[in-house]
């Protein structure tokens, strides 16, 4: 149990610090000792790193609660988890949901740890949440918001379709990812 707390929470300092390289102004500095590329390195090497660790202490945890989540939750979570999945295409291309939704990628990373810390009331669950929830929320409100020119609607359709698709994926994958099987 210890060692994989440790490694869940190692795998979450992991993953932040590389992404706060860029939030508290350093990227500048790392750039100009390694690079562009050094940087984007170090951030993905550290994401990818944490996100490993998280998933595989968190696989193997056994379940220490913390509280009983709410049946309905669950399906709140199966309602509005489309709506996360969208917001996180939406974050990524050029469209009228991103123009409305400020940062809609963060909004939506932070929307998909409410959502699932309201399912969810063990230890592990509550540590990861609330690391991805917390920093999407912190950088969400510390970044000044984007102008964007209108797009054609065209690009909105297609972010709801491959935001979709992104939402089958995840519920096609759920239990593979973090060993927790959907209900139905």
């Amino acid at each position: 149990g210890g060692l994989l707390m440790t490694l869940l929470i190692l795998g979450c300092a992991l993953f932040l610090g590389s992404h706060f390289i860029g939030a508290w102004g350093y990227r500048p500095r790392v750039e100009a000792a390694a690079g562009h590329h050094g940087y984007m390195g170090l951030v993905t090497f550290g994401s990818i790193a944490g996100i490993i660790l998280i998933v595989f202490g968190y696989k193997q945890m056994e379940a220490q609660f913390l509280w009983l989540p709410f049946a309905p939750s669950y399906e709140l979570a199966l309602y509005l988890m489309p709506l996360s999945a969208i917001l996180l295409v939406a974050g990524n291309m050029p469209c009228n949901i991103s123009r409305f939704v400020p940062h809609s990628m963060l909004t939506g990373i932070a929307l998909w740890a409410a959502l699932h810390l309201l399912a969810n009331g063990d230890l592990a669950s509550t540590i990861i949440f609330v690391t991805f929830g917390g920093y999407a929320l912190y950088r969400r409100f510390s970044l000044a918001p984007k102008v964007q020119e209108p797009q054609p609607i065209y690009r909105d359709a297609i972010v709801v379709v491959i935001g979709l698709a992104v939402y089958w994926a995840m519920l096609r994958f759920h239990e593979t990812l973090s060993g927790v099987a959907l209900a139905g």
